[in-house]
C-alpha cells in the first residue's frame, strides 16, 4: 500500500464575508492546491464537513457534496465523502482521506471545511439540531455557551478553582496571538481584564468565548508519488484516534467525563510515540474550560489538574508544552462554528516551518485534538515530518 501525505493546506477567513458560501471555499482550496503543487483535473476525492446553520441559499442542504464538487470543476471523483462531527470533523476528514488513498481508492483527496457563522441568527431557530431537541426530548432551548458554562461551573465546583484559574487560558492564548498577524485579537489580556469582561452564560465571560466568523480551511492529501512535487516538506499522517459519546449533557451521569482520554490514547499508540515526544499541542478551544479538560484528557495533568497544569506553563512558542500558538480560536475566530480547522492548519504551518516569530523550533511531532458537541466526540491526530 502507498504512503500518503498532507502536501498543501490553505484557509480563508474573514470575521463577517461579503463572500458566498462557495467563493470562501474556492479561496481556500486555491492556496491548498497551490501549496500542493497539483492540477485541479489531478484531484479524484473530496472530503467534505459543514455545520447545519451556516449555508446560505443557494446551496441547499440536499446534495451538498455535488454541488461543491460541481463549483470546484471536478469530473472525475473516485472517492466522496461528508463528516458530521463538528468541530471534531477535521481530524476525521483527514484520516479518512488518508484510508481512502492507502487502499488505493484515490490519489489525490481535497479535505474541506468551514461555512458562514455570521449568519446564524438567521437560522437558529430551525435547525435540525434543535429542532430534534424540542420535537422528541422536551428540550426548548440549548445553546453551546450555556452547555459549556455548565461545565464550567461544575468544574469549579468539584475542584474547588476560581474563575482566575480558568481565565488564565485566555490569557496565555492571547500572549500568542500577539504573534500571529492573521489573528483578530491581538492586544495582550491580563486575569482581571478577562474577569471583568461582560459575562455571557455564568461563569463563562467574553474573553472566554470563541467569537464565530466566516471562512474555510483546505487540506490536500496525495499518495507518495505525487507528493514529491509539493512546495513543503511532505507531512505524515503517524496516528489517528476517536471516540463518540452522543448524549445530551443532561443525559450524562458526569458532565466533565470526555472522548478525550480514549481518542488520544489511540492516537498516541498508533502513531508509537508518547507524550514526552510531542512537540505542539494544538487543542480545540472554543471555550477556556475545553482546554482544561483536554490538558487533562491527553495526560499532560491529572483530573482536576488541568487550571494548575497552565498556571505552571506558558504556552508559547519556546516553552517546554507549546499549546495553540496562533492564539488558538479564541483570537483567531471560529468558522462556522467549528474550530477544528483553525488549529489544525497552525500544526501543519508549524511542521512546515512557515509560522514566523511563532515557530516551534525543531518541531518534528504535532498533537491535534478536536472536540464536536458539548463533549460529544473527540478526534485526536499526531502529524510528523
Amino acid at each position: 500500500m502507498t504512503d500518503v501525505f498532507i502536501t498543501g493546506f490553505g484557509e480563508y477567513l474573514e470575521k463577517e464575508s461579503n463572500l458566498s458560501f462557495f467563493e470562501l471555499l474556492t479561496n481556500a482550496y486555491l492556496e491548498a492546491i497551490k501549496m500542493a503543487n497539483i492540477e485541479s483535473d489531478e484531484i479524484d476525492g473530496l472530503v467534505f464537513a459543514t455545520t447545519t446553520g451556516t449555508i446560505e441559499d443557494p446551496p441547499l442542504r440536499n446534495l451538498l457534496l455535488d454541488q461543491v464538487a460541481n463549483f470546484l470543476g471536478f469530473r472525475n471523483l473516485r472517492y466522496m465523502d461528508i463528516v458530521d462531527y463538528g468541530g471534531a470533523s477535521f481530524n476525521g476528514m483527514i484520516y479518512r482521506a488518508y484510508r481512502a488513498i492507502k487502499d488505493g481508492y484515490a490519489n489525490a483527496i481535497l479535505v474541506l471545511g468551514g461555512g458562514k457563522g455570521t449568519i446564524r441568527k438567521k437560522i437558529s431557530k430551525t435547525s435540525l439540531i434543535t429542532r430534534y431537541h424540542s420535537n422528541f426530548l422536551n428540550v426548548k432551548e440549548l445553546a453551546p455557551t450555556s452547555d459549556y458554562a455548565m461545565v464550567a461551573l461544575r468544574y469549579s465546583h468539584e475542584y474547588n478553582i476560581s474563575d482566575e484559574s480558568r481565565a488564565l487560558v485566555a490569557v496565555r492564548e492571547r500572549s500568542n496571538a500577539t504573534l500571529n498577524p492573521n489573528a483578530l485579537f491581538r492586544s495582550p489580556i491580563s486575569v482581571d481584564d478577562v474577569i471583568k469582561s461582560p459575562i455571557v452564560s455564568y461563569p463563562l465571560r467574553l474573553l472566554e468565548c470563541v467569537m464565530p466568523i466566516d471562512g474555510f480551511s483546505a487540506y490536500i492529501l496525495t499518495s507518495e508519488s505525487k507528493s514529491k512535487k509539493s512546495k513543503i516538506t511532505p507531512i505524515k499522517i503517524l496516528g489517528f484516534g476517536e471516540a463518540h459519546d452522543p448524549r445530551l449533557i443532561i443525559e450524562k451521569e458526569n458532565v466533565l467525563d470526555t472522548p478525550v482520554p480514549v481518542s488520544s490514547k489511540i492516537a498516541l499508540e498508533r502513531a508509537n510515540v508518547s507524550l514526552n515526544d510531542i512537540d505542539l499541542f494544538m487543542l480545540y478551544d472554543a471555550y477556556t474550560i475545553m482546554v482544561l479538560l483536554e490538558i487533562e484528557g491527553i495526560g499532560l495533568a491529572e483530573k482536576g489538574k488541568g487550571w494548575k497544569f497552565v498556571e505552571e506553563n506558558d504556552f508559547s512558542p519556546s516553552s517546554t508544552y507549546p499549546i495553540n500558538t496562533n492564539g488558538g480560536t479564541l483570537n483567531v475566530g471560529q468558522p462556522a462554528y467549528m474550530s477544528g480547522g483553525v488549529i489544525l492548519t497552525e500544526a501543519l504551518r508549524q511542521l512546515s516551518g512557515l509560522a514566523g516569530h511563532r515557530q516551534v523550533k525543531d518541531i518534528r511531532y504535532a498533537l491535534v485534538n478536536g472536540i464536536g458537541g458539548i463533549l460529544n466526540h473527540s478526534t485526536t491526530l499526531i502529524l510528523g515530518v
